[in-house]
């Protein structure tokens, strides 16, 4: 069980080194061919630093930040995607795969196209928000309608279903619309584990020779998503319903952490954050009640993320003195990876800053700041690597 419910209130302010030994910077190459921002819709690192950015197209780059090339073209030719948002990763052939409207597309890190994989229908749906799982089988999840058995499915390379994993929440649909909850969340691998988890679910399931058992539970009380609201028609439900009756999150996972966020009611207390003036009411006031928390997974223990002074969220960097740390991502060799944003830096870091910053590597600190002596407001997100410690 993580405690998610027990740390509403309690917010903590921890340190980078308490959990990394050290974080390298690595400045994402700026080309009218390769603009970014920090909204990626995937991201991954291993030998090669792989980008899915909004405009629906995947850059590589090495792991100095020099752009090497796009991973194929949109179209609907042969080879090209139409609507690729989302890719994932066979690290053991270093090769890319892609998901399109209907099938999923890999690549080699150069580009070149491989084959192409049919996306199986189950019910009325087409698989979704697939990840590799070795063997060349493949595992995606398929929103609940209030009538399809499995949530959860195996496929083959052919695009033949292996084996359905069944749904945990039930719930009769008021109308045949499907909602973005009735979704998945992305799934990730650690130690060749896959971890998966539903939106409305609370429950984290493992697959792991190719049955799916649940593994941890986010412990939110009676504040967990209200199934009844699943019920009604999609005109009668407001998002904010949702925030006031739930807590929503995303969800990382390193061999030694979960990193989360989670979005905390209103009728909590929530860290301090940056208020701003409602006319409304004529007074200030703070809505922002996204919270990231860490899960010890040795030691059971769950904390959830206060903010520093300067209203910023994330694991305080005493490492370089840089913008706070966020994860976003593991590349399972020990490396956590976050981005920042050169406009956030260049406003943030200022000698003021620093003068605050209790810095445990000068090194790193300098590297930093021989960066911010170049670095332009509108350049790519810079991206941030921290080792996890005891790691390798």
């Amino acid at each position: 069980m993580i405690d998610v419910l027990g740390g509403i209130g309690k917010y903590q302010r921890v340190h980078c080194s308490d959990y990394f030994s050290s974080i390298e910077l690595i400045p994402m190459e700026t080309r009218d061919d390769c603009l970014l921002n920090t909204t990626f819709k995937r991201f991954a690192i291993n030998d090669s630093i792989i980008v899915m950015y909004g405009n629906y197209r995947a850059f590589v780059f090495d792991r100095t930040g020099k752009f090497l090339n796009q991973i194929g073209e949109r179209g609907q030719g042969p080879g090209e995607y139409q609507y690729g948002t989302v890719f994932f990763l066979n690290t053991a052939k270093s090769t890319i795969f892609i998901e399109d409207l209907k099938n999923i597309l890999e690549y080699d890190y150069k580009g070149k196209y491989i084959r192409s994989i049919i996306r199986p229908n189950i019910g009325n749906s087409r698989l979704s928000g697939c990840f590799y799982v070795g063997d060349n089988l493949f595992i995606g999840n398929v929103p609940y309608n209030g009538k399809n058995k499995y949530k959860y499915c195996l496929f083959d390379q052919q695009g033949d279903t292996v084996k359905g994993f069944y749904n945990h929440i039930f719930f009769d649909r008021n109308g045949s619309w499907v909602s973005t909850l009735d979704d998945a969340l992305p799934p990730f691998c650690i130690d060749n584990r896959v971890f998966l988890k539903d939106y409305v679910n609370d429950t984290i399931y493992v697959l792991e020779h190719s049955e799916m058992r649940p593994a941890y539970v986010f412990g939110f009380g009676k504040y967990s998503f209200p199934k009844d609201q699943l019920e009604r028609s999609y005109n009668s439900i407001r998002r904010n319903d949702f925030f006031k009756m739930s807590i929503d999150f995303s969800l990382m996972g390193t061999p030694k952490f979960f990193f989360y966020r989670i979005f905390v009611p209103d009728i909590f207390s929530r860290p301090k954050s940056k208020p701003y003036y409602q006319p409304a009411t004529n007074e200030f006031k703070s809505a922002d009640g996204t919270v990231y928390g860490i899960y010890d997974i040795e030691k059971r223990t769950n904390i959830l993320l206060d903010t520093d002074e300067y209203f910023q969220k994330g694991m305080i960097n005493d490492i370089n003195g840089g913008l706070p740390f966020v994860p976003i991502y593991y590349a399972e060799n020990g490396e956590v990876v976050g981005v920042w944003n050169p406009d956030d830096m260049k406003e943030m870091l200022t000698e003021d800053y620093f003068a605050k910053q209790k810095i445990k590597d000068q090194e790193a600190h300098q590297k930093l700041r021989e960066l911010l002596k170049i670095l332009k407001f509108d350049d790519n997100p810079i991206v941030v690597i921290a080792k996890l410690r005891g790691v390798k």
